[in-house]
């Protein structure tokens, strides 16, 4: 089997990932496979490998933000419902109980000041899952074809603790 490219004068040969250009031996045999009556597979655009890789980065974006997150000693939820939960806390000035629950269930003893202070950290790590994705965006405009079908959003290594 073989797969256009964007060059109309090379395919790939997909038992091998062998990019085959029109001089080369090997075209005959793609020829006579044509020939046969098999049909390659279409070459991907690059505006549509991009297009994927920015789709991919918003699914990163998502799952970054609903993740999680570890501060002061506790993991806490940043789901959006649980982010509205502490605005909402907030916006009345007060710490219902004394107590916010971490992700394990487990009420943890709160001030209004820790729970602003939680927040703020929270404001923090969305600020950086969005600095990181503009980061990304801007290299999937700069990535060649190859780069593109390998693409994977993330931290970057020094980063992996986010």
């Amino acid at each position: 089997m073989y797969k256009l490219t964007d060059n109309p004068h090379q395919v790939i040969r997909l038992e091998d990932s062998t990019t085959i250009p029109r001089s080369h031996r090997w075209w005959g045999a793609y020829e006579v496979w044509l020939a046969d009556g098999n049909a390659p597979e279409p070459a991907v655009s690059i505006d549509a490998l991009r297009a994927q890789a920015l789709a991919i980065l918003t699914n990163w974006e998502i799952a970054e933000r609903a993740a999680g997150m570890d501060y002061i000693g506790n993991r806490w939820l940043t789901t959006p419902a649980a982010l509205q939960d502490i605005r909402d806390a907030l916006l009345a000035g007060l710490v219902p109980n004394d107590v916010w629950i971490d992700t394990n269930r487990n009420a943890v003893p709160t001030t209004l000041e820790q729970l602003q202070a939680l927040w703020a950290a929270c404001v923090n790590r969305g600020a950086a899952i969005y600095q990181r994705r503009l980061v990304m965006e801007a290299e999937i405009a700069t990535l060649d074809r190859a780069a593109l079908e390998q693409f994977q959003p993330g931290w970057p290594a020094a980063d992996k603790t986010q």
